[in-house]
């Protein structure tokens, strides 16, 4: 058996099971003793009245034995029914059984004797008596020793019935005297044992709600409460050293978490800093100090490096406090760079200053690094030396950011260039190529002495050329003011829109179904310049009260654009002019490699449609099915 299933030496359970099993003993032993008395004692009452009877039975024959004026038989009648109820109470049942017991044999002798002398000579006696007056007068003389003998009887049977009751009473007094001395015990008992150990264990119980860890159970017998009292002093032991231990770990958990603020709230500084600004001195400048102030260093810098060159350049520097010791920045580079691992290096000076050097990495290539200097004996914990490494990626990050824009700024700026000199090309070049044409028509024209009709004819077209030109100088101008300014190819369409319903007295409708899209740049001009053409047609050429721009991507993930009118149409015999203006159209569409269509519409007016295959992927944006109209 286990030992928790092991009852205590001194259990309290078992002595109030004791006490109680006294109790209940001795209740029951006097119940039945009372019984056994009472059963015992039923008959010993009517044996006591039936024996005292007897007396009054004697003197009543002795009464109807000299009853005056009566005869011999009247008296002999009263006499023999007087001498039959006699006999009869004599051998009553319950006599009997009164008198024949084994604890007072005087009670038997003293029955025998009377029922003998009433045998042999008080019965015959009276019967005698009824016809012999001497007789009569022996038996009166005789009735008074009789009666006494039955007196002597009753008082034995009544001090019989007399010591019974006392036993009774003695039996049930001490039943009585041991049950409160027994329920005195146990409820001293429950007070010393029960009450006290309890009130006791509810009060430590209250001290250790409230946080005292120091109070203990007096009780520490080995019963229950014992046991249990032992129980909560360790217990409440255990509590105290678990609670001294979570204290600490709490300071331990408190300071971790404070590093870990600290931590974030620098790598937050750093990336909000370097994200929300350029790359400047003044921003490097702002995230040195705000690392010093964490680490708590004495002075730091943040150099670049260029691999090729071998050589760095200064972006901060915080001298610090730094007294008689060296400089910061010891002047050469590979003090501080090292062999250019990706690990955070301490060097040791001559006085005992430590520097750290962090390297500014970004994708496995070292942009710079951050010497941070420390006080003689001061060294950096893991975690800050890991959170120096997390820092010096953020700027390796920024800076390596700032030179893939710069980049990208310059290929930006040569992307532009090319396309403004191919701008320039694909239309005022070949403008000034047609008026270069028509200068010479002009020269062979005055040489040869032609009419005035003629050369007029080619002054006329030199002009309509310059007009041409500077109408196409314009529009580039337009369409580079408006990719710079206008935010992307929908601003400028509008743009366009609103210039070209200005200047004509036309309505113009623009449907853009690429929202979302992006084309690359030149084919951002070259869908600008195409619509800006065909809309310039529009308004020298078409007549027309109205016009719609669409934009749409197909299903094979071919742009379309549409250019539509109301106007006259295409007709036979149209100007050089306007076939200019298509040949343009047509080149650009070519440099999209796409195809322009110019037809007629068979509900009147001109359609010029340009479907290309854009550069730029974009096959799993879906095409907006809502336009923006103009």
């Amino acid at each position: 058996m286990n030992d928790e299933n092991q009852t205590p030496p001194q259990s309290v359970l078992g002595r109030l099971g004791i006490a109680m099993g006294t109790i209940v003993i001795f209740a029951m032993a006097s119940i039945m003793v009372s019984t056994i008395f009472t059963e015992m004692s039923a008959g010993k009452a009517r044996a006591i009245n039936v024996a005292g009877s007897l007396r009054m039975q004697s003197y009543l024959l002795a009464s109807q034995l000299n009853q005056p004026g009566l005869t011999d038989d009247a008296r002999r009648q009263l006499v023999m029914g007087s001498v039959r109820e006699y006999e009869a109470r004599l051998n009553d049942p319950t006599l009997l059984a009164g008198v024949q017991t084994e604890l007072k044999p005087p009670i038997t002798e003293a029955y025998r004797d009377i029922q003998q002398r009433w045998e042999t000579h008080f019965k015959p006696l009276a019967l005698a008596a009824v016809t012999d007056p001497a007789k009569r007068a022996q038996f009166v003389a005789t009735v008074g020793g009789f009666v006494s003998r039955i007196d002597h009887m009753v008082k034995l049977l009544e001090q019989e019935l007399e010591d019974k009751i006392q036993w009774l009473r003695l039996v049930q007094g001490v039943s009585l005297f041991v049950i409160v001395i027994v329920v005195l015990l146990t409820m001293y008992l429950m007070h010393t044992q029960v009450i006290i150990p309890l009130n006791d264990l509810l009060a430590c119980a209250r001290a250790v709600r409230k946080g005292n860890f120091q109070v203990r159970a007096r009780h520490t017998q080995p019963d229950e409460l014992g046991q249990l009292g032992a129980a909560f002093n360790t217990m409440v032991q255990d509590l105290s050293q678990m609670y001294a231990n979570l204290e600490v770990r709490v300071e331990e958990k408190t300071e971790e978490l404070a590093r870990s603020n600290r931590s974030l709230e620098l790598l937050y500084g750093t990336i909000r800093t370097l994200s929300e600004r350029r790359v400047t001195r003044d921003a490097l400048m702002h995230v040195l100090r705000e690392v010093e102030r964490v680490m708590d260093v004495t002075a730091g810098a943040i150099c670049a490096y260029d691999p090729e060159l071998r050589q760095g350049l200064l972006l901060a520097a915080d001298p610090g406090d730094v007294g008689g010791r060296q400089p910061i920045c010891p002047g050469s580079c590979e003090q501080c760079l090292g062999d250019g691992g990706l690990s955070i290096r301490e060097t040791e000076a001559a006085d005992g200053a430590h520097t750290v050097s962090v390297p500014l990495t970004d994708g496995g290539r070292n942009y710079g690094v951050m010497p941070l200097q420390l006080p003689p004996g001061r060294e950096l914990a893991p975690w800050q030396l890991q959170l120096l490494e997390a820092v010096g990626r953020h700027i390796g990050a920024a800076l390596a950011m700032s030179q893939r824009n710069e980049e990208r700024h310059r290929l930006a700026l040569f992307e532009e260039r090319s396309v403004i000199a191919r701008e320039l090309h694909d239309s005022l070049a070949q403008s000034l190529t047609y008026l270069k044409i028509q200068v010479t028509r002009l020269q062979a024209l005055l040489g040869k002495s032609a009419p005035a009709a003629q050369t007029g004819e080619v002054v006329g077209e030199l002009k309509s050329g310059l007009n041409n030109a500077y109408r196409q100088l314009r529009e580039l101008l337009t369409t580079f003011r408006l990719r710079i300014d206008g935010h992307g190819l929908n601003a400028a369409l509008e743009e366009t829109v609103r210039e070209f319903t200005r200047h004509g007295n036309f309505a113009i409708r623009l449907d853009n179904r690429l929202l979302g899209i992006e084309l690359a740049s030149n084919e951002e001009i070259h869908v600008l310049q195409v619509i800006r053409e065909a809309l310039a047609n529009v308004l020298h050429h078409a007549r027309a009260a109205s016009a719609e721009v669409s934009l749409e991507r197909l299903e094979n993930n071919r742009v379309r654009v549409r250019v539509d009118d109301d106007g006259a149409g295409i007709a036979e015999g149209q100007s050089p002019l306007h076939h200019f203006g298509l040949k343009i159209m047509h080149d650009r569409a070519h440099s999209l490699h796409g195809e322009l269509t110019v037809e007629r519409r068979e509900t009147g007016g001109t359609r010029v449609e340009l479907a290309f295959d854009p550069a730029t992927p974009f096959g799993n944006i879906p095409a907006l099915d809502e336009g923006s109209g103009a």
